[in-house]
């Protein structure tokens, strides 16, 4: 079965907060654009958009839902992420498992980092350089600190690439903590577990979204 470590759960909960919190520097000229000028401000237009659409008094849990899976889809790579994280495993994959995958990866980050909307508890977030990562991979790298009112500061890494003309995150790495690079781990032991069976850990995700 698919368990995260406590560690990273643990890292998860701070990192559920920053789309939420980043809301707080939007528009706040705190982003050093000389580097990757569009990666700060899409990242800033998208957690204002969080704020302002997932926290309307009145929202029905499936309108919030709704709105949730739009921002994923205009914010994140999915695609590319999926690719990452099963490895060697994507190319063996047929056609309809990979997007059975990427549907429930989907469906994962929203049982994650929906409830987060309700946890806001005063938290501010600094935004620091974008700069870009690791020569050659076309990626940039938003840094970005939690400041809390109780507790040290929780740093977290935003990993961003171009779609299309926009900037969308593919990793987000909290406190040297990287999710992608987690949950690719995790993923490959279950695959290991399965023959390479990737409809069988999009089954153990399902599973363990439902609570079953």
């Amino acid at each position: 079965m698919f368990h995260p470590s406590p560690h990273f759960a643990s890292e998860m909960r701070s990192v559920l907060h920053v789309i939420a919190l980043l809301a707080l520097l939007a528009g706040a000229g705190a982003v050093d654009a000389r580097a990757a000028p569009d990666a700060g401000e899409v990242l800033a237009e998208l957690s204002d958009r969080a704020i302002k659409e997932l926290t309307e008094p009145g929202l029905s849990a499936a309108e919030q839902e709704r709105r949730f899976r739009v921002l994923i889809g205009d914010g994140f790579d999915i695609p590319a992420i999926g690719r990452f994280v099963l490895g060697r495993y994507w190319h063996g994959a047929s056609e309809t498992e990979r997007q059975d995958f990427l549907a429930t990866y989907e469906d994962m980050l929203v049982h994650r980092f929906l409830p987060v909307f309700g946890q806001y508890s005063g938290e501010r977030v600094q935004v620091g350089v974008v700069r870009p990562f690791a020569e050659g991979t076309g990626l940039v790298n938003v840094d970005s600190m939690i400041v809390r009112k109780e507790g040290e500061p929780v740093r977290v890494d935003w990993r961003m690439h171009l779609v299309d003309g926009r900037y969308k995150i593919v990793d987000i790495v909290a406190e040297g903590v990287s999710i992608a690079v987690t949950l690719r781990s995790e993923y490959t032991t279950v695959l290991k577990n399965n023959g390479g069976n990737v409809a069988a850990l999009t089954q153990q995700l399902r599973n363990k979204i439902h609570g079953g």
